[in-house]
């Protein structure tokens, strides 16, 4: 139950049901805080049921190498002629690399990232599942297709946003990225980021969030706003100073997981994620106009 309870809060969810009957459940979600920032019933796309995920122990952190330095990246990306040879060179570089052969992991194929090199919407999830693993491509299970009906709701399309996750390896049994393991990887998410320099990127759950916005708030409080990347300098972020003059001024959306919206699916949950997708089109549209 406590490894169920972990996980279940780093996809976003800070809260479990116990089974209470309707009304109850009902009038707790009217008493949310202030900060959840409620959005007005909407209409919205239909979202439909899926599995928990179980945890694994984390590495033994002293036994790992440090991760690969951000500089050599841009400097290996830098010398492309463009966004898309960029993304496939640091493709090889993470191959070589190969980070995941320092933790706990069996997989089939690396599953890099996927979309428009020079798309202005991101999508970071946490890592790949059993789905992905065998076809090598993000978000292609039951929690994918829900990604690729928000995304069309959105009016978007697989094709010109650019989704990737965390860990670029599945974890087995589909359990969450511990720290070290998103700290070793962690380079080559924001090679990619950027590389793309999308106008926004929408964290998928909290070890995305987590990670980029270097913060270990709840979701409740992360979603429905607006965030910066790189994170303040105060922040407990993955990237340096110096490392942050080399990104643009990114908008970051945290909101809840598709695999938690499967597993709970319920008008309240919809409408929120929906709600913080719509302030995502009402931001991209505003640029596009300018």
């Amino acid at each position: 139950m406590a490894q169920h309870a972990r996980t279940t809060e780093l996809l976003g969810v800070d809260f479990l049901p116990l089974g209470k009957a309707p009304q109850i459940e009902q009038e707790q979600a009217q008493a949310q805080p202030a900060m959840e920032v409620e959005a007005k019933p909407v209409e919205h796309p239909e979202f439909l049921p899926n599995a928990p995920k179980p945890a694994t122990p984390s590495p033994n952190a002293a036994s790992l190498p440090p991760a690969i330095d951000l500089a050599s990246l841009r400097a290996i990306s830098d010398a492309q002629p463009d966004a898309q040879s960029r993304l496939d060179a640091l493709r090889e570089c993470y191959e070589q690399d190969a980070p995941h052969k320092h933790f706990n992991t069996g997989f089939t194929n690396i599953v890099f990232g996927e979309g428009a090199a020079d798309a202005d919407l991101m999508f970071v999830g946490e890592a790949p599942g059993e789905q992905e693993d065998l076809t090598g491509r993000p978000f292609v299970g039951r929690a994918g297709q829900l990604l690729e009906k928000m995304i069309v709701a959105m009016g978007y399309s697989r094709e010109t946003v650019y989704i990737c996750n965390v860990l670029k390896t599945r974890p087995p049994n589909n359990a969450t990225p511990t720290s070290e393991e998103a700290r070793l990887c962690a380079p080559y998410l924001l090679e990619q980021i950027r590389i793309i320099q999308p106008k926004a990127i929408v964290t998928l759950g909290l070890p995305a969030s987590h990670l980029l916005l270097g913060t270990t708030s709840p979701m409740r409080a992360l979603r429905g706003r607006w965030h910066a990347f790189p994170p303040p300098a105060a922040a407990q972020g993955i990237i340096s100073d110096h490392e942050a003059d080399g990104f643009p001024s990114i908008e970051v959306m945290p909101t809840y997981h598709p695999a938690y919206l499967l597993r709970s699916y319920t008008e309240d949950n919809r409408r929120k994620v929906w709600s913080d997708l719509q302030m995502v089109i009402e931001r991209l549209k505003g640029d596009s106009s300018a």
